[in-house]
């Protein structure tokens, strides 16, 4: 990402000098225009200076945040059976679960402050409640403040991360108030839950269901029935075998390579969806956007299109064909596809 950003910047820093460069003899009255190109080439040397600086800013921020198992403020590691069950739980740091070839289950805990992480000989975590334990075959880790009321968002504050190294074939259920959450590597059910920040969940065997209220959500190569909500971003589904249901009141959807049934909607962004094996149902709903849906070509279907302009190529076509509104069937009828949007367009494309 940072690589494509410094090369835009860089073509658009030598444009800018480019047209610096040019001389041109213009007649009196030119002056004026002369005069609001040179106001907007500097407004735009200014846009230059301000973007390449958040980058560089940007860049090191990340490269401060990157962790490893030194950083760590404790580590447990327990002996288990495959089918662990996973439980993490912080009210203010990320969580991630990630599935190894391993018979054990490792804990690392992280603890920062003020942009620094912290040692347990630092600093003590007096007012915390802190577990890392194993109970059977389940591995719980758990820290929340012990008088969460009186506590307040501020740079003295202590944030508590876990990351979770476990057996492939394990089931996770976690939660945060205040981060990010991965899961990866995972064969088994899987839980989500954030009021703070994005998800992400890659390479799962099994169902899944994550939510958060604060970011956005990722998912890649989900094999099993998945349902994903978010309240304040886009969805991002590529590679999902499985029956997916995913809404978003706050960004776009954008799904690709999905076999299965699919329900999605947004009330705040467009909705792309390429559907590679569709099942029962297509059902895609936006108010604010448009709709581009993509299917095979040879298949049957059922058509309820309905927005401001519906293109669609319709072969072996039996129904109504409005500019607005398509209802009908094609090779006969078979998967439902119904799309609606009162904030733009639907195009329905076969691959």
């Amino acid at each position: 990402m940072y690589a494509v950003t410094f090369f835009n910047i860089t073509s658009l820093t030598t444009e800018v000098m480019k047209h610096q460069q040019k001389k041109t003899v213009l007649r009196p009255e030119q002056n004026r225009s002369l005069t609001m190109s040179r106001a907007n080439r500097f407004k735009l040397q200014v846009a230059v200076s301000m973007t390449f600086t958040f980058v560089i800013m940007l860049t090191a921020v990340k490269m401060g945040w990157a962790q490893s198992s030194n950083d760590a403020y404790q580590i447990k590691q327990f002996a288990v059976n495959n089918g662990v069950e996973i439980s993490v739980e912080t009210s203010g740091g990320s969580i991630d679960v990630i599935g190894k070839d391993t018979d054990e289950v490792t804990v690392e805990m992280y603890v920062r402050k003020r942009n620094r992480y912290i040692q347990a000989n630092d600093e003590d975590l007096e007012g915390w409640d802190i577990e890392i334990s194993k109970s059977n075959n389940k591995v719980t880790a758990y820290a929340k403040r012990e008088n969460s009321r009186n506590w307040n968002w501020n740079r003295n504050s202590l944030s508590i991360s876990f990351v979770v190294y476990t057996p492939k074939k394990s089931t996770s259920e976690v939660r945060t108030s205040g981060g990010s959450i991965e899961l990866a590597n995972l064969e088994g059910k899987q839980s989500g839950r954030t009021s703070g920040g994005s998800i992400r969940a890659e390479a799962i065997n099994g169902d899944l269901d994550i939510r958060t209220s604060g970011g956005s959500i990722t998912l890649y190569e989900i094999a099993g029935k998945t349902e994903a909500r978010t309240s304040g971003g886009r969805i991002k589904a590529e590679n999902v075998d499985g029956d997916l249901d995913v809404k978003t009141s706050g960004g776009s959807i954008s799904l690709e390579g999905i076999s299965g049934s699919v329900d999605a909607s947004t009330s705040g962004g467009s909705i792309n969806a390429d559907i590679t094996a569709p099942s029962e149902f297509i059902n895609l709903r936006t108010s604010g956007g448009s709709i581009t849906v993509t299917v095979p070509e040879e298949n049957g279907y059922d058509l309820d299109l309905d927005g401001n302009r519906v293109r669609a190529e319709l072969k072996n076509f039996t129904g109504e064909y409005e500019k607005d509104e398509i209802k009908g069937t094609v090779n006969g009828g078979g998967v439902k596809i119904r799309a609606k949007t009162s904030g733009g367009s639907i195009r329905l494309n076969y691959r």
